[in-house]
């Protein structure tokens, strides 16, 4: 997807990026917080390898690549003593030139009002949605539902996963836990109260948003999207886009792995992407 998307935005790019993927281990041979690590110490490599400067850095994600994202801002915001340090620091590095969120993970709760509205019209449903919560999570008993093995989390059925709403889970409001990393217990009071994002144009210059209307991620995401927005709306050096497709979870991978023609999202996306590296 990434790789299309930089060809798109080649025209108008006076730069020539590299791109670097970051492959993880998948849960639930890994759970989380090794695939964040994985990716911190991708960071790291970056920077101590090739001296990558912040603000020549864009990261980018879709999905639970999303929420890997916005893990390692909030590291940066509110660094974690239980992880690995990043090599960029809050007040002292550049910030970010740019963070790409394509339907990201936002919350390991699913019960906004998206859930039940799209459940049958998303190509990612409530059950499934929960099934990779239960694999990926540390915690599971957090969540009230049984670790699946293996094989329960390729299979796609499960008696215990319905499409219907579960209850909010407690202590994971608005993704602590997932996009707020709290190991540390005066970390997680402070992941639980409003203003995490507060500091967030101090580390990325700017940010682009997507969900789909028919995807069950969409009102986590807006609210992700107004809390980030409110966020910068008194700095003028940071940026932030939110833009809702009419289509479904991440469509634009399933667009490009299936050879679809170029949509006016995947020109938006390119478009900005060209922006962020002309900068």
């Amino acid at each position: 997807m990434m790789t299309s998307l930089l060809r798109e935005s080649r025209e108008d790019t006076r730069s020539s990026p590299y791109l670097v993927a970051a492959e993880y281990t998948l849960a639930p041979y890994g759970r989380y917080p090794t695939q964040l690590r994985q990716c911190i110490a991708i960071v790291r490599h970056l920077k101590e390898q090739y001296d990558v400067d912040s603000s020549n850095l864009i990261m980018a994600g879709d999905s639970c690549g999303g929420a890997l994202c916005l893990s390692i801002l909030s590291h940066l915001l509110h660094p974690d003593p239980t992880l690995p340090s990043l090599p960029y620091t809050l007040g002292v590095s550049k910030p970010i030139a740019g963070l790409l969120l394509i339907s990201p993970w936002t919350s390991f709760s699913t019960s906004a009002d998206s859930y039940s509205e799209n459940a049958g019209k998303d190509t990612l449903p409530p059950d499934i949605i929960r099934r990779f919560r239960d694999a990926y999570f540390s915690n599971s008993s957090s969540t009230h539902t049984n670790r699946p093995e293996p094989f329960e989390v390729a299979s796609l059925t499960g008696p215990q996963y319905h499409a219907t709403r579960d209850p909010p889970i407690p202590g994971l409001k608005d993704g602590v836990g997932v996009i707020r990393p709290s190991s540390h217990p005066q970390q997680r009071q402070e992941a639980e109260q409003d203003g995490w994002w507060a500091k967030t144009p101090l580390v990325v210059s700017r940010i682009m948003i997507t969900a789909g209307q028919y995807e069950c991620f969409r009102d986590d995401v807006l609210h992700l999207a107004e809390q980030v927005k409110a966020a910068c709306r008194d700095d003028s050096s940071a940026e932030v886009t939110l833009i809702v497709d009419e289509s479904f979870h991440a469509v634009i991978v399933s667009d490009y792995a299936f050879g679809a023609p170029p949509s006016e999202f995947a020109a938006r996306l390119s478009g900005w992407l060209a922006e962020t590296l002309n900068r």
